[in-house]
């Protein structure tokens, strides 16, 4: 019983070393911090944390990964330069970080989720040749006009350019085997599928190659109100209009297909009796306004093989393709330009990500385009903060409770010795 009792409170007391060991060792982890404020691991190839002065501010050769949150609602930053030997960084790096103008990435292969969510002055970013994907509202709220999608990109996040509203134009370096870019827009690499129109931008063209508007497509494009879609296009699926400032629209009798759009309901709808635009026009209670028969528009398409140009602003009728007259007797030729895409490749795919869906060439998405699944609302900075406990808080606490029980049983079987032994006495 002495024995057990012993033993009990050794591995009690071990525990209470280990837990002051842990502790100790926590502490030291990852808490080397420089001069100018950069907390690095002890191996000095990891930033944790940024807490210096601010400014235009380089992080130190040799660090490799930018741990979660590094920078996140640090807003005396105003620009960052990585060294090349960057590589890696975790979610939400730069979030909140509202006076973040300037990023130079160094060698990372991936921009995560939220990695400049709320990042509202920031104007410019370089990715660089070694990024493979985008991820979720990556640049969500960022005040960026223009951006470069190098080739080595194979994955986009359909919300990685969200609440974008000054972003008028996305281009696609050649070579690239997943995506191209006409006229500022996204597309998948054949040029078939027209992917995401930048939110900034008040009208449209498009290739004689593209036949499909993508789910998501015109997602939060509010400066174009009225669009004129070429009789190249067959195909608008689901949501491809959905929270978009559209109020007219002229659809072909070459659109068979015409998915459900949540959250949007033009004022007209122009199209052709017996067509696909009639019928979604009717089923939803829009106002339809016929520009013909669909035969007749079929034939008077036969050569009209170029792109058709959307127009902004709002009109008392609406623009038909190639001169064809609107009820308000006005006219538009629209821009034949056979324009040029990017080699075709490999199609992409449409695959559910971490958070909402990625941008492809292959099936359509279904629901809405952003992960949120609905319309655009500025969040709040996302919190990064780590919930995981340290295993060797579970190793000490078992080893504590299981001393604690040895000591309790221990006790209680001297406890029931000694009555044992005063029952002894009483009976003699």
């Amino acid at each position: 019983m002495k024995k057990g009792t012993k033993i009990g409170w050794l591995l009690i007391a071990l525990s209470v070393v280990l837990c002051v060991w842990v502790i100790v060792s926590q502490s030291s982890e990852a808490n080397y911090t420089t001069d100018d404020g950069f907390e690095l691991s002890d191996d000095r190839t990891t930033l944790v944390h940024y807490s210096g002065a601010g400014g235009a501010i380089t992080v130190p050769d040799g660090v490799t990964t930018i741990a979660e949150g590094a920078f996140q609602g640090n807003t005396s930053v105003t620009s960052v330069t990585f060294p090349s030997s960057v590589t890696t960084m975790g979610t939400g790096v730069f979030a909140g970080c509202s006076n973040l103008t300037s990023v130079s990435l160094g060698s990372v292969t991936s921009i995560p989720e939220r990695t400049f969510y709320n990042c509202s002055s920031l104007e410019s970013v370089t990715i660089p040749s070694t990024v493979t994907s985008i991820g979720a509202a990556a640049f969500y709220g960022t005040g960026i006009s223009g951006i470069t999608i190098p080739a080595s990109v194979t994955s986009i996040a359909s919300d990685a350019f969200e609440m974008c509203s000054n972003l008028t134009n996305i281009a696609v370096a050649s070579g690239n085997g997943t995506y191209s870019s006409y006229d500022g827009c996204l597309y998948n690499a054949s040029g078939t599928r027209l992917l995401l129109v930048p939110e900034g931008k008040s009208s449209v063209s498009f290739p004689s190659s593209c036949t499909t508007i993508a789910s998501g497509a015109f997602n939060g494009c509010e400066n174009i109100s009225s669009l004129t879609i070429p009789s190249t296009i067959s195909t608008i699926e689901s949501d491809a209009f959905s929270y978009s400032g559209i109020e007219t629209i002229t659809i072909p009798a070459s659109v068979t297909s015409i998915g459900s759009q949540s959250d949007w309901v033009p004022n007209t709808i122009y199209g052709y009796e017996g067509s696909a635009a009639e019928t979604y026009a009717n089923t939803n209670n829009i106002p339809f306004v016929a520009l013909g028969t669909s035969s007749g528009e079929e034939n008077n398409n036969n050569n009209n093989g170029g792109s058709t140009t959307t127009n902004s602003g709002n009109t008392s009728g609406t623009t038909t393709n190639s001169g064809s007259t609107t009820d308000s007797g006005s006219t538009d030729s629209g821009s034949t330009d056979s324009g040029s895409t990017s080699s075709s490749g490999s199609t992409g795919t449409v695959s559910s990500g971490s958070s909402g869906t990625t941008l492809g060439g292959g099936s359509s998405t279904s629901g809405g385009a952003s992960g949120s699944g609905g319309g655009h609302t500025l969040d709040s900075t996302p919190s990064t903060a780590d919930g995981d406990i340290d295993p060797r808080y579970v190793l000490c606490g078992a080893i504590f409770i299981g001393g604690v029980v040895m000591v309790m049983n221990s006790r209680r079987k001297k406890a029931v010795y000694a009555s044992a032994k005063k029952d002894d006495y009483l009976e003699s």
